[in-house]
């Protein structure tokens, strides 16, 4: 948990704790006024009794408002985990069609290490750096990859690759359904 969420949930932690404190001080003071009053016998004079009501409803309101405010939380919580599971769901869906577009697209092992590479983002001497090959060889695994997908740049390639991925993920989707 990065120390930005921890610190934000220790707020949140901290103001259900002074709204509980605040319902337990103002419950506390009317069940004292009415306990005081039974014990005298006296009635409540108008002024204590709008005083009273007012603090009535503070306790009640105070209860709702922690109750709410805790069901919001789980909802919350429930909603992270969701999408935490279809993100993984996702990366295992992103990796499969890639996968069987690599198949379809008849790349070579090393034409498939420099498209990854390049879906990552990295320039060509980058990416020779990292394969400990030459550009040149780059550039002509890149322009081998770009004419088996029928593409004329890397943004083409990216493009494709998303369409695919979100075409796959939407169909995917919908027949879950």
């Amino acid at each position: 948990m990065s120390d930005r969420r921890a610190a934000r949930r220790r707020e949140v932690f901290l103001g259900m704790a002074v709204l509980l404190s605040c319902m337990a001080f103002f419950g506390f003071d009317v069940v004292a006024d009415v306990a005081a009053h039974r014990l005298a016998g006296a009635s409540f004079a108008s002024v204590e009794l709008v005083h009273l009501i007012f603090e009535t409803v503070a306790v009640f309101g105070l209860g709702y408002a922690v109750i709410t405010l805790r069901q919001y939380l789980r909802l919350l919580q429930g909603e992270a985990e969701s999408s935490k599971e279809t993100i993984h769901m996702l990366r295992g869906n992103f990796d499969e069609v890639l996968r069987d577009k690599f198949k379809e697209w008849s790349l070579t092992a090393a034409e498939r290490d420099v498209t990854l590479l390049i879906i990552r983002g990295l320039s060509v001497a980058d990416i020779a750096a990292a394969r400990n090959t030459a550009q040149g060889t780059i550039k002509a695994q890149s322009t081998s990859i770009f004419r088996k997908i029928g593409v004329g740049s890397k943004t083409e390639l990216m493009s494709v690759i998303i369409d695919e991925f979100l075409d796959t993920s939407y169909h995917d989707g919908m027949s879950a359904q």
